[in-house]
């Protein structure tokens, strides 16, 4: 389909029913990869910190493995039959997974098998959504759609969340975190409704060669570059927000309820940030823009190894810092999806999009699973000291996320939006 060829009602009636699609969708994703709901749900079943870490890593971790193959699929099926049908089946096994305490001392084992199932069709739906907005996204407006896009999902998300944690108190009963995950499975009823209603034609779409297609995406040096580049800044970045949660829960006890609002107050810093980004690329570009976020990423991080520890200050100050992580989570995202289609061949759109995407969940997935599993090793001493100052090995791994952040500043030379060069399909907004 050529956009250019379809009047501007047409793209922005189908932009804001992406848009609401998204409000919809986001709230069980968000609940599972950023909120504290799945971590608390996973402690009353049982797990353990590393356990419970590594339930927010399985998204990463099968996009990494499963978002090519998915890709493929996501061409040969349509992609709006797949957005469909991968969100009403998510919403099938997130009810299954609000019952899993009936399954005893084998509830934690088929949370994760739940969550791997979820994950896998989030996949799909990652596969499909990229390609099937550039059927009606002109280039043009893709920081200000991006922008406006996850500032409305990330607004309904945070108040949501903000409103559960108000009501389910300090210590909620179990049936509480299972009643916010039956709601969430609703949630994606309504945003398969919506995706349903957008108009789209794929009659013109061209057979997909999983071969040749993952061979032209391996020969567009400037996709792969920025892809390696991608997943190493979000294996030192992203690591940071789920393991202040388990920190705050299983370190500081705090309160669940305080949990769970703090991680909502985390949530705002991107939606501010989100509201801010696409006028910000606008006016400053992509390259200030992912300077701005190497160093915002690396400064927090050693400011939580300063600030991190008991008392009401400490938590003040906590919150405040992970609501500008937020921030600056929010403005990478939205910089790194417009120069992801920048970059991607409109021949091979789909299979260069999962190309990037898998760099991208490899370092998403690699920074939470890498946490978990240092977490629960053992190989990092539980607390030490510098003088009369006592630290956890929480403080370690803030510690070395700062120190990797600013090592990955080498692989900025590969961003073509920051050192670009040679002849290569580039189209920036």
């Amino acid at each position: 389909m050529q956009i250019q060829n379809k009047p501007d009602d047409y793209s922005r009636k189908s932009q804001k029913l992406a848009i609401l699609s998204a409000c919809f969708g986001s709230v069980p994703a968000v609940m599972i990869q950023d909120s504290a709901v799945i971590i608390l749900f996973a402690g009353m079943l049982g797990a353990g910190s590393m356990l419970a870490l590594v339930t927010t890593a399985l998204f990463g971790v099968i996009n990494c493995f499963f978002l090519l193959p998915a890709a493929y699929i996501a061409a040969r099926v349509g992609y709006q039959r797949l957005l469909v049908r991968s969100s009403l089946t998510g919403s099938a096994l997130l009810i299954l997974l609000a019952f899993t305490p009936l399954l005893g001392t084998l509830a934690k084992y088929g949370l994760i098998i739940i969550l791997i199932g979820f994950g896998t069709l989030m996949t799909l739906y990652v596969a499909a959504w990229f390609p099937m907005l550039d059927e009606f996204l002109p280039k043009e407006d893709r920081s200000r759609f991006f922008g406006m896009m996850r500032f409305s999902w990330q607004s309904c998300s945070v108040a949501f969340f903000f409103v559960c944690g108000l009501v389910m108190g300090k210590n909620p009963d179990l049936w509480v975190l299972q009643t916010i995950i039956i709601i969430t499975a609703a949630a994606l009823i309504g945003r398969a409704y919506y995706i349903s209603k957008i108009e789209v034609s794929e009659a013109d779409r061209k057979p997909l060669n999983f071969r040749y297609g993952l061979g032209l995406a391996l020969s567009n040096k400037p996709l792969v570059g920025f892809s390696v580049y991608l997943a190493f800044l979000y294996l030192a970045s992203q690591g940071t927000i789920p393991l202040t949660y388990v920190y705050l829960k299983n370190t500081l006890h705090t309160p669940d309820n305080i949990v769970v609002i703090v991680s909502s107050l985390a949530l705002g810093g991107t939606i501010i940030g989100f509201l801010c980004a696409g006028r910000m690329i606008s006016r400053i570009g992509v390259k200030k823009i992912l300077l701005g976020v190497h160093l915002g990423f690396a400064l927090i991080n050693f400011l939580l190894f300063g600030f991190g520890g008991p008392g009401t200050a400490a938590l003040v100050v906590m919150t405040v810092l992970l609501i500008c992580y937020g921030f600056f989570v929010a403005a990478s995202s939205v910089a790194v999806s417009s120069e992801m289609m920048a970059l991607a061949n409109p021949d091979n759109k789909a299979l260069a999009m999962a190309f990037c995407g898998t760099m991208y969940a490899a370092g998403l997935g690699g920074a939470r699973f890498l946490s978990s599993v240092i977490i629960g090793s053992g190989v990092l001493s539980p607390r030490w000291n510098i003088g009369a100052v006592e630290y956890t090995m929480f403080h370690t791994l803030y510690l070395g996320y700062g120190l990797m952040i600013l090592f990955v500043c080498v692989l900025l030379v590969i961003v073509p939006a920051i050192f670009p060069k040679g002849n290569y399909h580039y189209v920036p907004a």
